[in-house]
């Protein structure tokens, strides 16, 4: 809900980069310091940066979009969290400690579903449950009803994700996602492919749940107005080698409605970020808003 006395935009959003990461005192519950991310050029023995000098802090329950300029180093970054990649330099922890790799405590939604065509949408939720024995099958499969019910399929589960929209897919790949009791939830832009309605829709479902699993949530996305509707925090990557420029808090409290959109507080916070990210994209102010 809108807050009835809101914090005025320019109170609350902007820092300095320098800044970034600066909360309550106490322990992270995601820390990134310094963090340098390379890869081999292929055919090649030298390396490319992907990600240099980039800080981040997520505390427990934060939702933090990641917007930047294609191929900034946005998605390697939520890999590196995920495990999937390791880092060069800096430090990479949760709760205090290293991430070594993947890890059931972080689960990973891609853009795209990438359901098993052959299960139906019930064994397709419970399937990582089953891999890792941490539930027998009718437990699992109970486990996976009770998801399709949170995300909004209940009575689907027998049907297969060819029968369903895209917009239910989608609702079954969170489902699928969240059947492991993750800590972290990492969105790779899930709702792209969907239709702008459908995805306004599942933005508000988004927060729902986030909500009401308790779930910390490091999302990525292209869409300003995606960022500003679900975030707590929204963070503009430079263009590669990525670096988080900027945070722009979202002065709203969660969960919200679609109502948000059409207050002239909402433009204005999307044209700050939009503002920040063109402005880093024709270098414009990069450095200032670089600096440490």
């Amino acid at each position: 809900m809108l807050r009835r006395e809101m914090r005025t935009l320019s109170s609350t959003a902007g820092h300095d980069a320098a800044h970034i990461g600066a909360g309550a005192a106490g322990e992270a519950h995601l820390e990134a310091r310094d963090v340098v991310i390379e890869y081999p050029k292929p055919g090649s023995k030298e390396m490319t940066t992907a990600v240099e000098r980039c800080d981040l802090t997520l505390d427990r329950g934060d939702f933090v979009c990641l917007v930047g300029p294609s191929g900034c180093g946005k998605t390697t970054f939520l890999n590196a969290v995920a495990g999937f990649v390791k880092i060069a330099e800096g430090a990479l922890e949760l709760d205090g400690r290293p991430i070594p790799g993947p890890g059931p405590d972080r689960a990973m939604v891609f853009q795209q579903a990438n359901l098993l065509p052959w299960r139906t949408v019930q064994a397709n939720v419970s399937y990582g449950l089953e891999l890792s024995r941490k539930a027998k099958k009718p437990a699992a499969r109970q486990r996976a009803d009770e998801l399709l019910d949170l995300v909004g399929l209940a009575g689907v589960g027998q049907q297969y994700p060819a029968q369903l929209s895209g917009g239910m897919q989608a609702r079954v790949n969170l489902a699928r996602a969240l059947a492991v009791d993750p800590e972290i939830l990492l969105l790779d832009e899930p709702f792209a492919a969907i239709d702008a309605q459908t995805r306004e829709v599942l933005q508000v479902e988004l927060l729902r749940v986030c909500a009401a699993r308790e779930v910390t949530a490091l999302f990525v996305t292209h869409d300003i107005a995606e960022a500003a509707f679900l975030a707590d925090r929204v963070c503009v990557f430079s263009p590669r080698p990525g670096r988080i420029v900027k945070e722009i808090t979202v002065p709203w409290d969660r969960p919200r409605s679609h109502e948000i959109r059409r207050t002239p507080e909402f433009a204005q916070l999307c044209d700050e970020i939009a503002d920040v990210l063109y402005g880093v994209k024709a270098g414009v102010g990069d450095e200032k808003e670089g600096s440490r």
